[in-house]
C-alpha cells in the first residue's frame, strides 16, 4: 500500500501572507508576537487548512501586514464583511466630521455628512449575502487529479 500524500492548492490568502512576510523580511513567529496573532491559526492559514476568518483575525492580519483590510477581505472572497464594517462605522465617522466642522464650516459639515451617507448607500446589498468560495472545490478537484500541482 502506497502512502497517500495530501495535496492542497494554496489559497490566495495563504500565498499573499507568505509573500508579504517575505517582503517585510519577518518570520512567522515574530509577526505573531508583534501583532498578537495566534501562531497556530497563521500556520493553518498558510497551509490552506483554514479558509474563513473572524473579523478580529482579518483586522489583526491587515494591521500586522500593513495592508488595508479590504485587501484581506477580497482574498477571502468576503467583501460583504468589508461592506458591513464600512456601514457600521460610517455613522460614527459622519457624526465626528459634523461635530468637528459644525461651528467653523456648517456647509462643509453638511456636505461631508451627505457624501458619507451617499457612499455607504452605494455599498452592495447583494454582497451582504453569505456565499461559499467557488474556487475551493475547483482547486481541490484539480489537485486530486494532479492538474496544476507539478505532479
Amino acid at each position: 500500500m502506497t502512502p497517500r500524500m495530501r495535496t492542497t492548492v494554496p489559497t490566495p490568502l495563504a500565498t499573499f501572507i507568505r509573500e508579504r512576510l517575505t517582503t517585510l523580511e519577518i518570520r512567522q513567529s515574530d509577526f505573531c508576537r508583534l501583532s498578537m496573532f495566534d501562531q497556530g491559526l497563521l500556520s493553518k492559514i498558510q497551509n490552506s487548512v483554514v479558509t474563513s476568518l473572524s473579523l478580529e483575525s482579518v483586522l489583526k492580519l491587515a494591521i500586522g501586514l500593513a495592508v488595508p483590510p479590504h485587501h484581506i477581505f477580497s482574498l477571502l472572497g468576503r467583501m460583504d464583511m468589508h461592506d458591513l464594517v464600512m456601514k457600521s462605522y460610517a455613522g460614527e465617522f459622519s457624526d465626528l466630521v459634523a461635530d468637528t466642522l459644525r461651528e467653523e464650516a456648517p456647509e462643509a459639515a453638511a456636505q461631508a455628512q451627505k457624501a458619507i451617507s451617499d457612499a455607504t448607500g452605494k455599498l452592495s446589498l447583494e454582497a451582504a449575502k453569505t456565499r461559499r468560495r467557488r474556487w475551493q472545490s475547483d482547486h481541490v478537484n484539480k489537485a486530486a487529479n494532479g492538474v496544476g500541482t507539478g505532479t
